[in-house]
């Protein structure tokens, strides 16, 4: 049977990485794994959703982080009877135990969450990085959450703080870097159309033999 295409999108704050998914998705008829993601994990676990929720795309940088850190927990869920406390490496551990599951049982796309990372060695897996313009990026926020202009660059800037503290920490890569992706792309320069964003992904994809 052929290896399930997985679709891996990361994405600055505000640069219509999650709408790029969706619109994707729709494309291909297949499901596409955000907040979702968190639930399922949840499931497969038993845990309660709200404990991924609020450690979602964050690093343990602490000082027994820096020094353990994920490269030490070797799969051990530290329980403590019924209330068990997991750190950030811990869920981290489970949160790609079940994006494996998935990409063996599914075409599927995966927004974020080191998923290029994670799964790097599946044979159809085509990564994506989606940036923008800063000023179009507070556009963006502020069209669609309703903030204005300085809280729009203060989320901004908090949100890509943390997701490229994650993403650095967990890979041993650079957040964004070109060379960790198939194809980066600013959806800036492409006025800020997410259907002209799709067209672009789907052209490359049709060039590697993917689609």
């Amino acid at each position: 049977m052929e290896p399930h295409l997985i679709i891996s999108i990361g994405r600055q704050i505000g640069a219509g990485g999650l709408d790029t998914a969706r619109a994707l998705a729709k494309e291909f008829g297949i499901k596409m794994y955000d907040k979702e993601l968190l639930a399922e994990v949840a499931r497969e676990s038993g845990l309660d959703a709200t404990c991924f929720e609020e450690r979602d795309e964050k690093s343990s940088r602490g000082v027994a982080g820096a020094l353990l850190g994920f490269r030490s927990v070797l799969g051990l869920y530290n329980r403590a009877g019924s209330d068990s406390v997991m750190n950030e490496e811990q869920l981290f551990k489970i949160q790609g135990d079940v994006m494996r599951r998935i990409a063996a049982r599914e075409d599927c796309i995966i927004v974020g969450r080191c998923a290029d990372y994670i799964l790097r060695d599946e044979p159809r897996l085509y990564t994506v990085f989606i940036s923008a313009s800063l000023p179009s990026r507070v556009r963006r926020l502020m069209r669609g959450h309703g903030y204005d202009a300085e809280e729009a660059r203060r989320r901004i800037e908090q949100g890509d703080r943390k997701r490229a503290e994650y993403y650095n920490y967990y890979t041993f890569k650079k957040w964004g870097d070109s060379t960790s992706y198939d194809l980066c792309i600013d959806s800036s320069k492409l006025d800020d159309d997410i259907s002209k964003v799709v067209e672009l992904i789907k052209f490359n994809m049709r060039q590697r033999g993917l689609i």
